[in-house]
């Protein structure tokens, strides 16, 4: 029994090794289709092998938990028009009347993507070597008894320009103000697509579209993020994507506290101006900052970045399934207690490297 758990954590110890040679080229491929009709950006995706890997790699305790890795982890691409403002009739649920106010919106697409893909031609290696039987943890979570949901939400940060937090707004359901936006950007090209909000948007994650189909936009999901009573003196703001991917982190500060985090994609956007003759065409996209203040740019946007979510965890035996996952129960018993939420020191946070849109 040893001597098989022993060569078995050598093997494993390979497999990892090998894994990493493939980790810069992973990085380095862009996924994305065509951009038209409008439509300006895409986030294109982004995971690091290790990512990829969750829960089979062996974790100390002052490392984050990376999840739930593949083949679980799914992420998608999204492309999205700017923020736009129009002045529309808003319905009042409680008084039945209708008045005009300033709405901002943002029309996008989502297109499902493979992660694998990122490592270009060594894609099928890439596979290969995550479904390696040497690197299956021991210990496992139950498996999904349903397909998991893509939840999109979309949240409105106004901001001073050296990008910190001044409200949140996050995206409304408004069905008068969806179906004139609807109108507005397709008009009669619209008559065979639907345009959801986040509401509707929410449904089974599906296949992923492979990043060679010519045909990649018949199979988006259109989608619009409506907000409403956005302070009109903000000059700048960055608009938050959640839930086009189920990655997360899992980290513990210096009181022994769980930190969970969400991969989102975050695009900046300045509005040079005051609050008054407000014009949609003064939204600009921000494609770069200088966050750390040193005179170099060190994210360009989109990007994907990792934000807390308020959450709490209480798993049984978590650091032995989602850490250590290659040490059986009995043997982490015998060796050493489970971390639950005990203190540990904590891991540096930071976002993943940043890549040109």
């Amino acid at each position: 029994m040893v001597p098989n758990l022993f060569e078995r954590r050598i093997a494993a110890t390979m497999a990892a090794f090998l894994l990493w040679n493939v980790a810069e080229t992973a990085l380095s491929q862009q996924i994305s289709a065509p951009l038209d009709s409008g439509f300006a950006r895409t986030s294109s995706i982004a995971m690091s092998v290790d990512e990829m890997l969750g829960s089979r790699k062996t974790r100390a305790l002052t490392e984050p938990i990376l999840g739930p890795g593949y083949p679980a982890v799914w992420i998608a691409e999204v492309q999205y028009k700017p923020v736009r403002l129009r002045r529309l009739e808003v319905l009042d649920p409680k008084t039945g009347i209708a008045q005009k106010e300033l709405v901002r919106y943002m029309v996008y697409r989502m297109i499902l993507r493979d992660p694998t893909e990122l490592a270009g031609a060594e894609t099928a290696e890439l596979r290969r070597k995550l479904t390696d039987p040497n690197v299956d943890p021991e210990n496992t979570l139950d498996p999904n008894v349903t397909l998991p949901l893509q939840l999109p939400r979309f949240i409105l940060k106004t901001e001073n320009e050296k990008g910190d937090e001044e409200h949140l707004y996050v995206d409304e359901i408004n069905l008068n103000i969806q179906k004139a936006v609807f109108e507005r950007e397709f008009g009669r090209r619209g008559l065979t697509m639907k345009m959801l909000n986040s509401v509707e948007a929410i449904a089974e994650v599906g296949k992923p579209v492979p990043g060679d189909d010519k045909d990649a936009l018949s199979k988006a999901v259109y989608g619009v993020a409506v907000w409403r009573n956005v302070d009109p003196k903000a000059d700048f703001f960055s608009v938050i994507m959640s839930g086009f991917s189920n990655a997360y982190r899992i980290s513990t500060d210096e009181k022994g506290n769980r930190i969970i985090e969400e991969k989102v994609i975050v695009q900046r956007f300045r509005r040079p101006g005051d609050e008054f003759d407000q014009d949609e065409q003064e939204f600009r996209f921000k494609d770069d900052s200088d966050t750390d203040g040193d005179g170099k740019i060190d994210v360009r946007y989109p990007d994907w970045q990792w934000r807390v979510r308020d959450a709490k965890l209480n798993i049984d035996h978590m650091d032995t399934i989602l850490r250590n996952a290659k040490v059986s129960f009995g043997d982490a018993q015998n060796t050493a207690p489970d971390a639950g939420n005990a203190p540990v020191p904590a891991p540096a946070v930071q976002a993943p490297q940043a890549e040109a849109p």
